[in-house]
């Protein structure tokens, strides 16, 4: 009887829903947890161009998040052939256009402020990183001290100190 009333006011059809809503949340979860440890979770249309960004740039140097530079930062330092004084292969313009939709994509504009060209100029980097001590001087191998997973693009993990 007290079953009865409890179906027909509704809640166990109520905690049956909640009970499968917070299951296939979890499920949903961990199906979209990305395998890689960028900020930002990468959209399948973008994956071709994450993969071209990690394939030409982390052979040099850690592969930032596209986050912590401006877009106009981005724009610059993946047309320049002269890369920060190292001259680089350029890409073929499929391959470039594809690495800048996905930096792009991921980044953030600089708004009324100048473009930066070196990461410490970065005010999103600057934001990140309030009373760090950075390493002097700073190069792109630096994020390693501090983010153990850097290498393999993962700033989520554990900050050694």
């Amino acid at each position: 009887m007290l079953f009865r009333n409890f179906w027909r006011g509704g809640l166990v059809p109520f905690g049956i829903s909640v009970l499968l809503s917070i299951l296939l949340g979890m499920g949903v979860a961990r199906a979209t947890e990305p395998s890689y440890g960028m900020v930002d979770p990468v959209a399948a249309r973008d994956e071709a161009g994450y993969s071209v960004y990690v394939e030409n740039c982390a052979t040099c140097h850690v592969a930032l998040p596209p986050a912590v530079l401006p877009r106009e930062t981005w724009q610059t330092l993946v047309t320049d052939t002269a890369h920060y004084g190292i001259t680089l292969q350029p890409l073929s313009p499929f391959d470039q256009q594809l690495m800048l939709n996905y930096l792009h994509t991921y980044s953030r504009s600089r708004g009324n402020r100048s473009t930066p060209y070196r990461l410490t100029d970065s005010a999103y980097f600057q934001a990140l990183h309030p009373g760090v001590s950075l390493p002097q001087p700073l190069n792109l191998r630096s994020c390693v001290t501090c983010h153990a997973g850097a290498t393999e693009q993962n700033y989520r993990g554990a900050i050694s100190q």
